[in-house]
């Protein structure tokens, strides 16, 4: 049995899990818990009393903030967490623990994710064995890539590319460029593309009224509801700031494999993702338009692609045999 957890800056999905998948899975809210530490520690005392094994032969947990292979410590970006890989073997029966960035842990999960998990947005030309690009917001945002390698599993290439700065393609994202600007000094594509970015382009569709007090999942119900303009260009303006950043990464790294969008916001706006500017600033590539439209996009509709990941790094790592699936009939609470 594995230990495979996804630790965002707001929530925590964590499970058991063996060669067929999850077995007992629980989402948190890291405010309950004071840190990492203790949120695994009631996880487990919780799992045991449940019947379920209290030792285990690896874990790996995903981590929403830069992971530096070798180091054994990571900090959350957006959570004032420290998690310490060897701290934690000491206290807790994991055993063999790798820390990875959740993103890369998205990238090693697509493989389990079936065709209802999933919605074409641009069906491309796929050419097996290219990239794979897997990004998308929620309280940051998250790229990482699958390349090919010498065994199944490939190559994770981890990054954090959205921290590179914003780069607005027409007037009205220079004047949203120059109005966080003013606020925030220099702008990352994070800082727009994000939950807390809806709300600054929520704020800047109203005339940059700071006192705005919607929350993303507010603004985005407004949007889809057609019934509130300024969450509608909102929306607009944040997806066409995402499509345009994802499609310079999908040529970055010339990801014929697909393009993957994964975060906790993609299931929630799908409808406008569809119908959406996000295509369209995607597509816009100049002399580079053609192939930019033959790279795959896939919405990824299931919300524990990570902690997936997770438990096949888990596996992987402690020399388990057979693929890792998605949920096996496991209790999932």
């Amino acid at each position: 049995m594995f230990l495979a957890a996804d630790i965002g800056g707001t929530k925590t999905l964590i499970a058991l899990g063996d060669q067929g998948g999850i077995r007992y899975q629980k989402r948190i809210l890291n405010d309950e818990h004071p840190g990492a530490a203790a949120l695994i520690g009631a996880f487990l005392r919780e799992a045991a009393a449940a019947g379920l094994p209290a030792a285990f032969d690896g874990a790996c947990l995903a981590l929403a903030g830069p992971v530096e292979p070798g180091i054994g410590r990571a900090r959350l970006t957006n959570r004032d967490w420290e998690i310490d890989a060897g701290q934690l073997a000491r206290t807790l029966p994991l055993g063999p623990l790798t820390l990875l960035n959740d993103f890369a842990a998205s990238a090693a999960g697509v493989a389990t994710l079936d065709a209802e998990e999933t919605r074409v947005l641009q069906a491309g030309e796929p050419r097996p064995g290219s990239p794979r690009l897997v990004l998308g917001p929620g309280t940051g945002l998250g790229v990482a890539a699958w390349l090919p390698g010498e065994t199944e599993a490939g190559r994770i290439l981890t990054s954090e590319a959205g921290h590179i700065g914003f780069a607005p393609t027409n007037r009205e994202q220079r004047d949203l460029l120059a109005h966080l600007a003013a606020r925030h000094g220099r702008v990352t594509v994070e800082r727009i593309v994000s939950g807390s970015g809806l709300v600054l382009c929520h704020q800047f569709c109203t005339g940059g009224n700071p006192a705005c007090t919607l929350t993303p999942a507010q603004i985005s119900r407004r949007a889809l509801a057609g019934d509130d303009p300024p969450s509608e260009h909102a929306l607009d303006l944040f997806l066409a700031v995402f499509g345009a950043f994802a499609g310079d990464m999908a040529l970055s790294f010339l990801a014929r494999g697909g393009v993957f969008l994964a975060g906790g916001i993609v299931p929630k706006i799908l409808p406008r993702l569809v119908d959406g500017p996000f295509l369209g600033a995607f597509n816009d590539k100049a002399e580079y338009a053609a192939l930019a439209a033959a790279i795959p996009i896939v919405a990824v509709l299931s919300e524990d692609l990570a902690l997936r990941g997770a438990l096949a790094t888990a596996r992987h790592r402690a020399g388990a045999s057979g693929p890792a699936t998605g949920h096996a009939g496991g209790i999932v609470k």
